[in-house]
C-alpha cells in the first residue's frame, strides 16, 4: 500500500485546560463509582481531553488541552488519542492496568510516543493485533502511523479504488472503524461516492453507510451521518448520529435498529458491562454537521455523556457539558483506574 511523504511537526506540550461546567443527571456518579474505572472524553471543538472518575462516590475531573482531539482507543495501559497533526500514545500509570485494579492512588497519564501525521483529519482510533489503526478521513482510508511517512494505508472502501483524482480529498468522510477479535472489521462513512467532497451533498442525512472491511462491501445503507462502529455482546453497534440514535446492526437483513434516541448528535461509543456510554453533541445550526432529524425531534439538545442500559433501551444517567465542551467526538473507558490526572512531561515526535 502507498504511503504519503512525511512532514514532521513537533507535538505541542500537554497543558492544563479550563474546566468544563458540568451538570450530573440520574445515576451517572453512582454508576461511575461502581465501575471501578475512569472515563476519557474528547471535545474536539474546544480542544480538551477530559478524564472523569468517582473515587469514594465523588465526581472528579482532570482536563488537558490538545489541538482538535478526536478518536480514542485503549489497549492495556495505553491510551491513544488522535489530534490535528499527531497520534499520541499515552501511558496510564507506571504499572499495567491489571495491577492497578486494587490501587486507590491517582494514576498519571504520561505521553510516551507521538507520531506526526500532518493534516489528515484523523477520526476514530483502534488497536488490532499489530498495533494502532486510524480512520484517515482526508485520504478516504484506514491507515497506520509510520516512522517513515505521515501514514501507511491499510484499507480503503471498494468505491474508492479508482478515485486517483481524489487521493488527498475527503470524498466519503470515512470516520469510524471497528475491530473484532483483533482484526479490523467495520468502518462507517457518510456516503459511498468517490467525488471530492461528495459527503457534503444535500442527501448526507440518509446516505451514510456501514462498510464490511473483511468482505470489502457495503453492509448497511440509509444511515444518517454514522459514527463509532463497535463490537459488543456478540453484535455490532453504531451511532446513527444524525438521528441521535444508538443502534444495533442486523447484518443478514442489512439494517440497523435504533435502541434509543437521545437529545443530541450521537458520536463516540464504548461499553462497560451492561451499559453503553454514548457521546452527545449540540451541533450548531447551519453547520456542515448540522443534524436536522435530531434537532427537529428535540426542543433542546445536550452535550456530554449518556449512560444507557442497552438491554432496556433506557438512559439511566448522564453528565451534561453545560459550558466549555459543546461537541463530543469520542469516549473510552480505563478499567481499574479509579482516579487519573495528566502529566505535563514533554515528549518528542
Amino acid at each position: 500500500m502507498p504511503t504519503s511523504s512525511r512532514r514532521r511537526l513537533a507535538p505541542p506540550p500537554i497543558v492544563a485546560a479550563r474546566p468544563i461546567e458540568l451538570r450530573v443527571l440520574g445515576d451517572f456518579v453512582e454508576w461511575l463509582a461502581a465501575s471501578g474505572g475512569t472515563l476519557a472524553v474528547t471535545t474536539y471543538n474546544s480542544g480538551k481531553l477530559a478524564l472523569f472518575s468517582a473515587p469514594d462516590g465523588t465526581l472528579t475531573a482532570s482536563y488537558c488541552s490538545l489541538p482538535r482531539p478526536m478518536g480514542l482507543a485503549v489497549s492495556g495501559n495505553q491510551l491513544a488519542v488522535a489530534t490535528r497533526d499527531h497520534l499520541w500514545q499515552l501511558e496510564i500509570g507506571s504499572d499495567s492496568l491489571e495491577h492497578a485494579v486494587d490501587r486507590a492512588e491517582v494514576q498519571t497519564i504520561t505521553p510516551r510516543q507521538v507520531n506526526a501525521t500532518g493534516r489528515l483529519d484523523a477520526h476514530d482510533l483502534a488497536f488490532d493485533r499489530r498495533g494502532l489503526l486510524f480512520a484517515n478521513t482526508r485520504f478516504n482510508c484506514v491507515a497506520r502511523p509510520s516512522e517513515h511517512a505521515n501514514f501507511k494505508r491499510t484499507w480503503q472502501p471498494p468505491f474508492m479504488a479508482h478515485a486517483s483524482t481524489a487521493a488527498s480529498t475527503d470524498c466519503c468522510h470515512l470516520n469510524g472503524i471497528g475491530v473484532r477479535d483483533g482484526r479490523l472489521a467495520m468502518a462507517t462513512a457518510f456516503c459511498e461516492r468517490a467525488e471530492p467532497a461528495a459527503w457534503r451533498a444535500g442527501d448526507r442525512f440518509a446516505s451514510g453507510v456501514l462498510l464490511d472491511v473483511r468482505q470489502n462491501r457495503v453492509a448497511v445503507r440509509g444511515l444518517s451521518m454514522p459514527h463509532s462502529p463497535r463490537w459488543h455482546d456478540g453484535r455490532w453497534w453504531l451511532c446513527d448520529s444524525g438521528r441521535g440514535a444508538l443502534a444495533t446492526v442486523h447484518l443478514k437483513r442489512e439494517t440497523c435498529e435504533p435502541v434509543i434516541e437521545l437529545p443530541g448528535m450521537t458520536r463516540g461509543l464504548t461499553f462497560v458491562g451492561d451499559r453503553a456510554i454514548v457521546g452527545l453533541s449540540r451541533i450548531r445550526k447551519r453547520h456542515i454537521l448540522d443534524a436536522p432529524p435530531v434537532r427537529e425531534r428535540w426542543p433542546r439538545l445536550r452535550s456530554g455523556i449518556a449512560v444507557v442500559d442497552y438491554a432496556r433501551g433506557v438512559e439511566t444517567g448522564s453528565l451534561e457539558f453545560v459550558r466549555g465542551g459543546r461537541e463530543v467526538y469520542d469516549a473510552a473507558f480505563l478499567p481499574g483506574v479509579t482516579a487519573a490526572t495528566f502529566s505535563t512531561e514533554a515528549v518528542g515526535a
